[in-house]
This record gives structure tokens, sequence and C-alpha cells, in this order.
């Protein structure tokens, strides 16, 4: 039996087959547009894509359900940068050239107004109200404030030098820049329309993006091919990312665990996974990579081509949960432990296993961790807590492994012996407490006892027969919960002197008591002439 337990444990070790690592992204299709497309942006509701044409003037929209090019119209003599309403009714283009900013009516694809900004105006980005665009007017050090209900400029900002990238927190009170000539990013409160603050990185940043939570801002340093990260709380830079070269763009997924680098002179894409700043896949793309713009799930993305005329569908592949941890990582055979996993990628997850032993009992997840019930099992040894999420299952690593234990629990059990002296009928009254003692619940016990000859034996829930007592337990016996038993054992007139011993003892039941040489007690008492009755 030891040796098969001991086989069965170890088959239920071995890793079972699963994807290791999330696949990286794909190019799924390349679609041309206008000649050097350099902004891109979705409509809310993803089905169309607004591509720039930085050289002439056109914008091509693209309809995302056939990825081929249904219209387009002319704005301006070039733009670089493109951002749609949040309504979807409204978008907004930069003219490097002509230094304005044009309103455009996404129903009829029309423009709506011409506003006059600073001089070569490059970035822009819009209040998460949709309320005000800010411009980057990188040749003046400026960032334009625009009223979009008036389409007027309602503030001029002095910025660092040679402002380029703009990304606006999720709650509109800031705006940071990439002053890319002062190698800073410059952080400006947008009620007062003025720079709060400073940050030093280094480099020359270019391109940023701003993580879910507004924790840290991603910059792209087409410089010295890095990515860094900032921590926006304390307007510090915590590292950088070596990624290809010529990275001038940056884009997070929707949940921030990954960054999207667009390598210009590389014609590549950095995928960094954001917790670890580590690039987990270089992918080949189209010729001089640009912007990025993802749907709001993540899974697709549409990547602006600069010197390729085009733009790459880009797939990205749900990511794999991996478990990293187990806690506590061993619980009892008969199941219930409350298991916390930890990991990455949890959310959304379908299925929690622990081996051979079968899916959890219950369980709930978060990005990154869940809460399980481990399901009970008749096999003790190691098993793979494995999660299933829509982008597959967590491979089998050692950092997964739950050990069941053999079930065990140890009854309590102790003896009370009462003397009850009478004229003519004396008795001792007895009371068997149980208690159980874990780790387990006792789900089932005989507690029995040899009694005294000659003297009469009854109780109301206990078996006598034979000169012998059994009393069993038929309920679970939870840790620290007890029951009581009772017996008397009477006395009545006799020799002058009478002794007796009762000792109770488990003798049977389940599971396993790992102390069973403790689980008894006993009782002494004697007589004399049925009326001095003393016990001990």
């Amino acid at each position: 039996m030891a040796a098969i337990t001991a086989t069965t444990a170890a088959l239920l070790s071995l890793p079972a087959t699963a994807e290791a690592v999330t696949p990286p992204p794909s190019v799924a299709a390349h679609v041309a547009v206008a000649p050097y497309p350099a902004g891109i942006a979705l409509t809310p509701d993803g089905g169309h894509a607004y591509v720039t044409s930085q050289s002439s003037g056109a914008v091509s929209v693209l309809d995302t359900a056939s990825n081929t090019v249904s219209g387009g119209f002319t704005a301006g003599t070039g733009s670089y940068a493109v951002a749609v309403s949040p309504d979807g009714h409204r978008a907004y283009l930069t003219h490097h050239l002509d230094n304005t900013v044009s309103v455009v009516d996404t129903a009829t694809n029309t423009v709506t107004a011409t506003v006059p900004v600073g001089a070569q105006p490059w970035g822009l980005a819009l209040a998460p109200d949709g309320s005000r665009a800010y411009v980057s007017n990188a040749a003046a050090n400026t960032v334009s404030v625009l009223d979009t209900s008036s389409n007027t400029v309602t503030a001029t900002v002095p910025v660092g030098a040679e402002p380029h990238g703009l990304a606006v927190s999720a709650d509109g009170t800031r705006l940071y820049v990439a002053a890319s000539g002062d190698k800073a990013v410059t952080v400006v409160d947008t009620a007062s329309s003025a720079v709060s603050r400073t940050v030093p990185v280094g480099h020359g940043a270019f391109g940023l993006a701003l993580s879910p939570d507004g924790t840290r801002l991603w910059t792209a340093d087409g410089d010295d091919g890095t990515a860094a990260v900032i921590d926006t709380a304390a307007g510090t830079v915590l590292g950088t990312v070596a990624v290809g070269s010529g990275p001038y763009a940056v884009t997070l997924s929707p949940d921030g665990a990954a960054a999207y680098v667009s390598d210009y002179a590389d014609n590549t894409l950095s995928v960094v996974d954001t917790a670890s700043r580590t690039v987990t896949a270089t992918v080949p793309v189209g010729a001089s990579p640009y912007s990025l713009a993802l749907t709001a799930n993540g899974r697709r993305g549409y990547l602006a081509d600069f010197t390729g005329s085009a733009v790459d569908v880009v797939n990205f592949p749900l990511p794999v949960p991996d478990v990293t941890a187990i806690t506590p990582d061993s619980g009892s055979g008969l199941g219930g432990t409350t298991v916390t996993i930890t990991g990455t990628d949890l959310a959304g997850a379908t299925a929690v296993t622990f081996g051979a032993a079968g899916a959890a009992g219950s369980f709930s997840c978060t990005r990154t961790s869940c809460t399980a019930t481990a399901p009970a099992t008749t096999v003790t040894g190691p098993v793979d807590v494995r999660v299933t999420a829509p982008g597959g299952t967590s491979a089998a690593v050692a950092a997964d492994r739950f050990t069941y234990t053999a079930p065990a629990a140890h009854l309590g059990v102790a003896l009370t012996a009462t003397p009850v002296p009478g004229l003519l009928s004396s008795r001792v009254d007895y009371t068997v407490t149980l208690t159980g003692q874990g780790p387990d619940p006792v789900t089932s016990a005989t507690v029995t006892a040899d009694l005294p000859a000659g003297l009469t034996t009854t109780s109301g829930d206990c078996a006598v027969a034979a000169g012998k007592l059994s009393c069993a337990l038929t309920a679970p016996l939870a840790k620290g919960a007890s029951t009581t038993r009772h017996f008397s054992i009477g006395v009545g007139l006799l020799s002058l002197l009478r002794s007796w011993d009762v000792t109770v003892a488990r003798t049977a039941g389940a599971p396993a008591d790992p102390s069973p040489a403790t689980s008894r007690a006993t009782r002494s008492c004697s007589a004399v002439l049925g009326l001095l009755i003393t016990c001990e």
C-alpha cells in the first residue's frame, strides 16, 4: 500500500503539458494607406481607425472589421497626431506645417473647424471627458489648451524644449509632456495651466504612456534605444529597459501589464513586461513603426508604419496564467483547505484544479491572486495547482505544489465519576467527554470500556453488553467541538469494601488518530457498605 501511495504521489507531481508562456503578438494583416502614416486613433467602438499622413494631409479611414480602407479625406498639408473624442463624434488632427489643429466631424468626415496653435504642433491628447485638447508645439516650446466646445485656444503653457509626446491622467488633473530637448518630462497642473514639476530623465523622451492607475509613466527614448519608467508620485525614474533602435512611441496594454515600444529604426515591436521591466518578445513588423492604437480589450492593435505607408494589424494573444506561490502549501486529504494562489494573469479564471484531486470546491480570482477551496482526495502527496483562464492553463511548476497529507484527527477523551449515595440504592454517574483536537474533524469514533464484574451498568446513549460499554460518535466532530456520553454503575449494598476501575478508550473511528495512546481516561472508585463512595 505504501508503495502504491508513493507511486501515485509521484505521478501526481509530474508536470502536465500546458502553455508555458504567452505567445508573442503577430501581424495578421498589412493594409496600405496614404504615405508616411504617423498618427492613428480608434473610434470608441473600435469599428474604425483614423490614420494621418505626415506628407500629404490625407487621412485614411480603416474599417477594422474588414481591414480595408473604407474612406478618407484631406485636412491641412500634413498631420502627425490624431485623437478621437470620447463620444466618437469628432476627430482632432495636428498640422505641423500649417501650425493648426483640424476638427473633423466623424459622421461626414469633413473639417468643421481649423484652430491656430503654436509653431510645429506635434502631439495631441484629449482630456478624459473630451472638454479640452492639449497640443504640444515642438518649435514654440509650449502646449496649447483648446476648449473643444468653442474650438478656441484658452491657454498657452510654456514647457520644456521640443515638446512631443503627451499623456493625461485619468482624472484629468495632470498633463505630462515629453520635453525632448530638455531630456525631461514636464508635469502641468491642468487647473492652473502651469508647470508643477519637471522630471529629468537623462535622455530625449519622445513618446509617453501612462499606466491605468496613473502611478507609472513610460517614456520612449529614441536617442539611446531605451524605454524608461517614472514613478509619478515621487517624480523619479525607476529604471530603464533596453529595447530596439529608435524607439519613438510607447503604448500600454489596457491592464498595464505590458508596454509595447515601436522600434522605428529596427522595424520591430518590443514587448515589455511592466512588472519585471524585461523584454519578453521582439516582433518583426513593417517599415519604421510609429504610433500604435489598441482596442479596448487589448487583443488587437493597429500600428502605423511610417516609411512603409501601411498599417499593420497586430493580434495580441490573451496572456497565459502563471502561478508563482501557494499558501498554505499543504492540507488534509479531507479537503476544505482555503488556499491563496499568487501569480499573474489569473483574472477571468474558469477553473482551478488540484492535480488528480480534481477541481476546487470554489474559487475567486483577481489578476494577481485566487482564493480556492481544496477538494478532497484519497491520495497523499504533492499535486500541481493550476489555473485555467481565457488565455490558457498555467504550466505545472514547482511553485504551484500543494501537498495532501493523510487525514488525521485526535479525539480527546475525558471521564468524570460522580458518586450518588443512597440508603437502599447507590450509584456512580459517569460522563464521557469527547473533544475533537484536530487537525481534521473526527468523522466517526467508538469509545469502549470494560465494566466491573458484579455491578449493574445502565446508559441512555451508549450500548451495554457482555461486560462492555460501547459509545459511538456518528456525526462529525469539528476541531475544538465537544460532545458527551453518560452511563451509571449501580453499587447497592455490598460487602465491607469494594473497589473498581473504569477505563474508556477510543478503539475505532476515522480518520486515524495521530496519538491513539492518549485517547483514553480512567477513574477509580471504592465503596464501603454501598454508602460511602469515593472516586478519583
